[in-house]
């Protein structure tokens, strides 16, 4: 995997965290995990149950369209509920790097066949079904970011999986005892209530918003979301006039609730 994972637009995703922006404010206590991290992961998993190279590939690129502040973007494109708006890149993306061609060439594989990871169910399926990116972030998520469990709460959910069939007669990641089961259900419970908390809502909809402004007044374009890292697009926050409200976010510790509209305040309501 290594000579894909060097390609430029992999390595691209290493200057993007998986936690959406959040990691930038106070209202968190986060450590970096980047995208890059997430998609090697994903692709390491596919490869641990299905020894199947074109699989495997199709998670490693599943992310490779992923824009700085990753889902943020979703809440600037009005997506926040499916969260699916950046992912019709991944095509043009692959196609358009010279160093992915030539090694798809080098191995016999297809642009159509690692280009869509929706077409593995090991690789992708709709919840509340598991699939090995699904199953990833819920691990690293409550590993590294919320800090809900520890390595051998981990291990033991990892090391009960295997591939079944399930209703649908559809292969699937499935676990072997039910009391394993019912715990990584708990812990990806705890995880939706995080992902959908007040501050998270309310800072991805403030980092989308700016972001919006500065492509409004052309300090900022599109395409610079996808070939920026978010340091970058920090640093051209920082030097515009959204620096004093992205400054507040950033030194915020928590986001007030209100039932009625607030009146000359910047307030986001989902």
């Amino acid at each position: 995997l290594y000579d894909y994972i060097n390609t430029p637009e992999m390595q691209k995703q290493a200057g993007i965290s998986v936690s959406c922006g959040t990691i930038y404010s106070k209202m968190y206590n986060q450590m970096w995990y980047s995208s890059l991290d997430h998609s090697v992961a994903v692709a390491l998993i596919i490869w641990n149950f299905t020894k199947d190279k074109k699989q495997t590939l199709s998670g490693l690129f599943h992310d490779i369209a992923t824009p700085v502040f990753k889902h943020t973007i979703d809440f600037m494109n009005k997506d926040y509920e499916k969260q699916e708006s950046t992912e019709e890149l991944t095509t043009k993306i692959i196609c358009e790097s010279k160093e992915i061609m030539n090694l798809l060439q080098r191995d016999g594989i297809k642009v159509e066949e690692i280009s869509d990871y929706h077409i593995y169910p090991i690789a992708d399926n709709d919840t509340p079904k598991l699939s090995s990116d699904r199953l990833e972030y819920s691990l690293s998520n409550a590993l590294f970011i919320y800090k809900l469990c520890d390595k051998n709460t981990i291990k033991t959910i990892y090391n009960d999986i295997v591939i079944g069939e399930n209703e649908e007669d559809i292969e699937e990641l499935s676990f072997k005892t039910k009391q394993i089961a019912c715990e990584f259900v708990k812990l990806t419970s705890r995880l939706s209530v995080i992902y959908r908390e007040d501050r998270t809502r309310y800072s991805m909809q403030l980092i989308a918003d700016i972001i919006k402004k500065l492509n409004e007044e052309k300090v900022i374009t599109k395409n610079d979301l996808y070939n920026m890292k978010e340091s970058d697009v920090i640093n051209i926050i920082e030097n515009s006039k959204h620096k004093t409200t992205f400054d507040l976010w950033r030194k915020s510790k928590k986001v007030e609730i209100s039932k009625e509209i607030p009146e000359n305040v910047y307030y986001i309501h989902h």
